[in-house]
């Protein structure tokens, strides 16, 4: 099995604009393409499922509330008993008094009594009124916002599936790149696949066939083995439709090719191995399809043979230097 470097650029652009999904970013194709068959379904799931949760919060937090309300009543009566008791003590302890200056004593101490019975009933409850006063603020709020709550949770299905919408055109590509990265990866393991490799040259290069300058330039796929360098260029359009857009797809896949030699160039003062353009089409293509002399068109179905039908150009330390020699990002 060939070895596989990085992956599809489509799929790369369509992980990087899509939103976490339940706390969980979506890291395949595969994942990509159920939530966009399955949107309607995953917004009813996750409406119905945020709703509950918060509900759930909302009576736990009552029942915390009835709960702690009991507590404080039980608390109001056991303390005004005790309360009651001391200045009820107190008002024996005056009756029964005797002289002026012990009765004095007893009234003034009855007089505060009586006005501190309130704030001894409920000073010592004071924490849990703060604990009750808590428990109904978020109760409230958690009330309040929920409504929010949900639209925050569906607003990134929304906004994935908007994104989706909007580069339908990066998922149909996504297909059509992913299928052919699975079609490669049955060459032989001496094989490599350099998936969505982007060359960028600091400096604009001129390509004089077109009379265009060149300071970047993205490629498909890149296989090295034993039998070259093969640049691919994934379509997943309609046969008729590459025959009408030939000119501009023929000219994207000659500009690639330049780049791609001008990128090498400097490391090979001579001998530098051919490079051939493909178009790879997913809808087929006749036998022998060209565009040019330059750019064959090839199924993905005889992709494979293709490429290991020709002969044997590469040892393995030049496939490795040009493994080196052109970037390709990592999956992350």
């Amino acid at each position: 099995m060939a070895k596989i470097h990085g992956i599809s650029g489509s799929t790369r652009h369509l992980l990087k604009g899509t939103k976490s999904i339940h706390g969980k970013n979506l890291a395949s194709l595969e994942e990509i393409t159920h939530f966009h068959s399955n949107f309607e379904q995953i917004l009813s799931e996750t409406e119905i499922t945020v709703t509950r949760q918060q509900n759930e919060i909302i009576l736990s937090l009552s029942h915390d509330e009835v709960r702690l309300e009991s507590r404080l009543k039980e608390g109001i009566t056991q303390r005004t008993v005790e309360v009651d008791t001391e200045i009820h003590e107190m008002e024996m302890n005056l009756k029964n008094a005797a002289g002026f200056f012990p009765r004095l004593r007893c009234k003034v101490h009855h007089w505060i009594a009586i006005r501190l019975r309130s704030h001894k009933i409920n000073s010592p409850l004071s924490g849990l009124r703060r604990e009750l006063h808590n428990v109904q603020s978020l109760k409230t709020s958690h009330i309040t916002s929920k409504p929010q709550v949900v639209r925050n949770a569906c607003r990134n299905i929304t906004d994935t599936q908007k994104f989706l919408i909007e580069n339908m055109s990066f998922l149909v590509g996504a297909k059509g790149e992913e299928h052919v990265i699975r079609v490669l990866s049955q060459l032989p393991d001496e094989y490599h696949i350099l998936n969505d490799v982007n060359l960028y040259f600091p400096k604009y290069i001129y390509w004089r066939e077109r009379n265009e300058h060149i300071q970047t330039c993205q490629i498909d796929h890149i296989v090295i083995g034993p039998t070259g360098i093969f640049l691919l260029e994934t379509k997943n359009w309609k046969t008729s439709d590459i025959e009408k857009k030939s000119d501009d797809l023929k000219h994207q896949v000659r500009r690639a090719g330049y780049a791609l030699w001008y990128y090498l160039k400097d490391d090979y003062w001579s001998g530098m191995p051919k490079i051939r353009s493909v178009v790879v089409s997913m809808h087929g293509s006749q036998s022998g399809q060209r565009f040019d002399k330059y750019i064959d068109v090839v199924s993905p179905h005889w992709l494979c043979e293709y490429i290991i039908r020709r002969q044997r150009i590469l040892p393995e330390d030049a496939i490795h230097k040009l493994i080196r020699l052109i970037p390709c990002r990592a999956e992350s």
